[in-house]
Formats: structure tokens, C-alpha cells, sequence
């Protein structure tokens, strides 16, 4: 019996040449098991011998060309044996196709927005696979770096990352370089506290404010907390933090924040007093008085006397007014005015905190009646309103009505100025006009018949803006006309309070509510639509939309 041996011979070699993506030449491979592979797109030479050691002869195909396989797969090369009837098979496996690589980010938090993040911890793991003659490499590369054989990577300092990795099987066929682009954030946020109206001893009053300010340069601020005292700590949502329902006395602030891949701020605290105590005052008569029921008199010899005790923070200053006039410091007792009438006396202490105690003490000498209140004034809005969070919301068409009343020396007039304007009209009685849009603040002030002033103020926005309409057929057009079986969808968005409705009209029709897809149309007509919209003020926009349907 004789043998008929065959040599498949091809070349190829490797070369890595930095960051660029090494060029790996076409070559052969005989695995385990005999098996030859090539790259899919070599040519194939066929050398004879009658053993396996002898001398070889190479066998040219008919048309004395290279001959080249018909791509990935494996393909036979067959001798009939008509003794057998038999066919004997010499199978070579064709390889076109790259290995496919896939990696894993492991152990670590991870937080994607325009970049991708994360945390400590962080493990990369590449995983490759080849359908036909197997992997013979994995390359890997970070920042640029020249391309090494892969080995698992754990990284461990901050900063920006472009991890680039691919695989190479055993012809020669190498895959496309992969990329990842990362950041790994390894540093916790900062958290500063902020506290506004405290004493060099660290005492603050209710009127203070306690805010904390946070930054984080690479994943960004996740979570802030904070907690008083032995409290649960609780998440801090902005703003100004609330601490006056606490008690007078000593307490702690702690808080941290927490970044989006978990980094943890180190907890930091701040020790305050909070005095939420206000001056005791007391007034003593100094000299000749005499009372009779609730009427005390006084001698043009009288003085009185202010006393000012404070807990804890001390007495800033005191000060006080006689008869409405102008306020001054209170340095040591002073005489009533010698004029017959009832008189009054104001004062009032403020603490180095700025706790702040008024009180009043009316003397009366004489028939006169001092009136000191102002009037009792209020306002309300005429015409479509909406509130929406703190923020009363009126159209043009909104007036606002003001109305005051005095019980002791009687109404005079009410006025009013709009913003911060200096200059008071006279509000005749007729609700006043919203001429201008935007945030618009009225201040409106009370006169009695002594002249004594009461003042508000109302904050609201005047929204004369309708809302913005949008419209959306169903179906792209063919040279401008649409299918007589689209469909159009509205729409419509208010910023400031939202849409209360939308209604159309087509081609003149009567207007209806919209509250559904627009359909039912004629083949190859025109149509105008209007639409309306309207939010919860009754402002209203409109839009038309001109369109011609297809022949179909």
C-alpha cells in the first residue's frame, strides 16, 4: 500500500510596533490533535511524497496558479479510490475570522453622566474567545503605552484612564482594537459649614442662618448629611438649615458628604451655642407719678428709667422713642415731654446675638389719646390666579384689591408703589391695574387719622404668555404631502403654570377640545389647522398649520 503525503506551506510573523495596533502577519497552525488551520486568504501549495520522509514534488493545479480557498470554514481535499469506492478527505480549516474580546470592570463603584467613573478597588478582567483555530494572544494597553501581552490589571491612582485591548487567534487574524475611557475617583467631596450671624464665642441666635457648602471635582456630589447632636443623621437638601427648634443652650453640627463612587468625607463637626433668649426689660418711674385706673401721671420732674438683663450673650444696645419720633441709644434716665396728653414711650434691647425684645410703656398726662397702631390692612386678587409652590401667579386681566380699617383713630387713606419704587399712588378704591409682566412686588401702605403707617407687601408673577404649541405628524411626507390615514398629535407646554387645554378647527369648522390624535382626512386636499391653547390663567396662543394629503 502507498501513502500519499501533503505539505501545505505558508508564512507570517508578528511585529508590535508602540500604540498602534501591531501588524500580525497571515501563518499556519496543527493543533493537538493534527488539525491544520490557515488564514482564510493565503494561497495553498501542495507538495507530494511517497513517505514521510522522502523527497517531496510540488503539484501545480491545472490552471498553473496559486490556488486560494473559498473563505472561512473547512474545506476538503478529496482522492477517489475506485478499489474501495471510497473517497480519502484531507480537511484544512480556513480561519477568517478575528477572536472577539470582552472585558469586566470589577469591585468598584461605578457612576456613568458625560464621562464614566469609578470608584476604589477597581479590577479590569478580559475575556476572548475564537470559534475555529483558537487564541494565541491577548494584548492590552493603558494611556497610550506600547501594546503587552494581557495579564489582570488593578488600578490604583486617580485620574483619567483610555484602556485599549484586542486578541490575536493562531493564523494570524487579529481584532479590532478595543477602548475604554474612564476616570477613576479615589478622593472624597469637601463639605464646609457656613454659619451667618455668630458671636466670637460661637453664639448664634434664631435669626442666624447654618448652610453647608460642598464640592467634588471628578464624580461629583452624591449625598450630603448632617445631623445635631445625637440625632440620626439626615440627607441635606440645600439651603438653609433648620435649627431653631432646638433649645437654648450648647450644641454640635456634624455632616459629611459622600461622592457618586462612594468616597466618604471624613465627618466633621462645629460647636455653637444657640440663644434663643430675648432681653428682660422693665421701665421704673423715677420721681413724682400718680395713678388713677389705667391712667398714670407724671411731674414735670419724672424720669424713667430703663433696665436691660440678657442670659447669656450680653446687652448690645438699648434703644427707644418718645411719641414716634426718631429711635436713640438709651444711656441713663430720661424726662417725659412737658406737653398734657398721653405719651409713648418705646424701647426695645437687642442681645450680641440680635435677639431683639419691644415692649411699650404709655404714660398720660391729660385728654389727649396718643394713637400709636397703624391700620389693619389687607389685599386680595380679582381675576384668574394660581399658586404654584410659594409664588401667586395672575394675567394681565387680575387687579388687586386693597382694603384697611382702624379702630381707634380711623382710616385715612391706603396707597401703594409697585417694586422699589419710592413713590406712593392713591388707591381711589378701584382694584389697581397689572400693567407690567414678570415677578412683580406690590407694596401697599395703611394711614390713620394720626398719621400712623402699617405696611405689607404681596410678591407675585404676571404671566401673559399663552402656551407653546407643538404639533407632530405621523409619518414622514412624500414631497410635502402626507397620507391621507396620518394622524397629527398636539401639544403644549407652559413653564409658569401649565396647560389647561387645547382646541382646533380645521378648514374653518367649528373649534373642538383636543383629546386625541388628530385623523379621518381626504385624499389629495388641503388643509388649514388652527389651534388654541390655554393655561390655567386663561392666557391663550394660537398656531396654524397648512398641509395637503397624498393620493393615497
Amino acid at each position: 500500500m502507498k501513502f500519499l503525503y501533503l505539505i501545505f506551506l505558508s508564512f507570517a510573523s508578528i511585529a508590535l510596533l508602540g500604540q498602534t495596533q501591531p501588524e500580525h502577519k497571515k501563518k499556519t497552525y496543527v493543533d493537538s490533535l493534527g488539525r491544520y488551520y490557515q488564514q482564510a486568504t493565503m494561497p495553498v501549495y501542495i507538495l507530494i511524497a511517497n513517505s514521510p520522509d522522502g523527497a517531496t514534488a510540488q503539484l501545480l493545479p491545472s490552471a498553473k496558479k496559486e490556488v486560494f480557498l473559498e473563505g472561512h470554514g473547512p474545506h476538503a481535499l478529496k482522492h477517489e479510490n475506485h478499489v474501495t469506492n471510497q473517497n480519502d478527505e484531507f480537511i484544512i480549516f480556513a480561519d477568517g475570522l478575528a477572536p472577539v474580546t470582552s472585558s469586566s470592570f470589577l469591585n468598584a463603584p461605578a457612576y456613568s453622566s458625560s464621562k464614566q467613573f469609578y470608584g476604589p478597588g477597581l479590577k479590569v478582567t478580559l475575556r476572548t474567545k475564537d470559534e475555529m483555530s483558537g487564541v494565541e494572544a491577548v494584548f492590552h494597553s493603558v494611556n497610550g503605552k506600547a501594546f503587552e501581552n494581557y495579564k489582570q490589571v488593578q488600578f490604583g491612582k486617580e485620574g483619567s484612564y483610555s484602556y485599549t485591548y484586542y486578541s490575536v487567534d493562531n493564523t494570524g487574524n487579529a481584532e479590532k482594537i478595543n477602548t475604554r475611557n474612564f476616570v477613576l475617583d479615589l478622593t472624597p467631596p469637601s463639605s464646609f459649614h457656613n454659619i451667618v450671624g455668630i458671636s466670637d464665642q460661637s453664639v448664634i441666635s434664631i435669626s442666624s442662618k447654618i448652610y453647608l457648602t460642598i464640592s467634588d471635582s471628578l464624580s461629583g456630589v452624591g449625598n450630603t448629611f448632617y445631623k445635631f447632636d445625637k440625632e440620626t443623621f439626615r440627607p441635606y437638601a440645600g439651603g438653609n438649615i433648620a435649627f431653631q427648634y432646638m433649645a437654648d443652650g450648647n450644641h454640635e453640627l456634624t455632616y459629611y458628604s459622600v461622592d457618586h463612587v462612594t468616597n466618604k468625607e471624613t465627618e466633621k463637626s462645629v460647636m455653637f451655642y444657640l440663644d434663643k433668649t430675648a432681653p428682660i426689660m422693665s421701665a421704673d418711674v423715677l420721681g413724682d407719678k400718680f395713678i388713677v385706673g389705667e391712667k398714670v401721671y407724671f411731674s414735670g420732674r419724672t424720669k424713667l428709667k430703663l433696665t436691660s438683663v440678657d442670659n447669656k450673650s450680653g446687652i448690645k444696645e438699648t434703644m427707644y422713642s418718645i411719641n414716634d419720633g426718631p429711635f436713640g441709644i438709651y444711656s441713663e434716665p430720661f424726662y417725659l415731654p412737658g406737653k398734657s396728653g398721653f405719651h409713648t414711650v418705646k424701647f426695645y434691647a437687642v442681645d450680641n446675638t440680635n435677639n431683639t425684645v419691644n415692649d411699650d410703656f404709655n404714660h398720660s398726662v391729660g385728654v389727649v389719646y396718643v394713637d400709636l397702631t397703624g391700620p389693619a390692612i389687607s389685599h386680595a386678587f380679582v381675576g384668574p390666579t394660581f399658586v404654584k409652590a410659594d409664588t401667586v401667579y395672575v394675567n394681565p386681566k387680575t387687579k388687586v384689591a386693597l382694603a384697611g380699617s382702624d379702630p381707634e383713630a380711623g382710616l385715612k387713606q391706603i396707597a401703594y408703589a409697585f417694586n422699589s419704587s419710592s413713590t406712593e399712588e392713591i388707591y381711589s378704591g378701584k382694584p389697581v391695574e397689572l400693567s407690567s409682566s414678570g415677578f412683580q412686588t406690590l407694596n401697599y401702605f395703611g394711614y390713620d387719622n394720626v398719621n400712623n403707617k402699617n405696611s405689607k407687601s404681596t410678591f407675585f408673577m404676571v404671566d401673559s404668555k399663552g402656551p407653546e404649541i407643538a404639533h407632530q405628524f405621523a409619518g414622514a411626507p412624500n414631497k410635502e404631502r402626507y397620507p391621507s390615514y396620518t394622524s397629527i398629535y398636539l401639544s403644549a407646554t407652559d413653564s409658569e403654570v401649565g396647560t389647561d387645554q387645547i382646541r382646533y378647527s380645521i378648514n374653518g369648522a367649528k373649534e373642538q377640545l383636543y383629546i386625541a390624535p388628530i385623523k379621518g382626512f381626504a385624499k389629495n386636499k388641503e388643509y388649514t389647522l388652527k389651534i388654541t391653547a390655554t393655561d390655567l390663567l386663561g392666557n391663550f396662543s394660537t398656531k396654524e398649520v397648512k398641509f395637503r394629503t397624498d393620493r393615497y
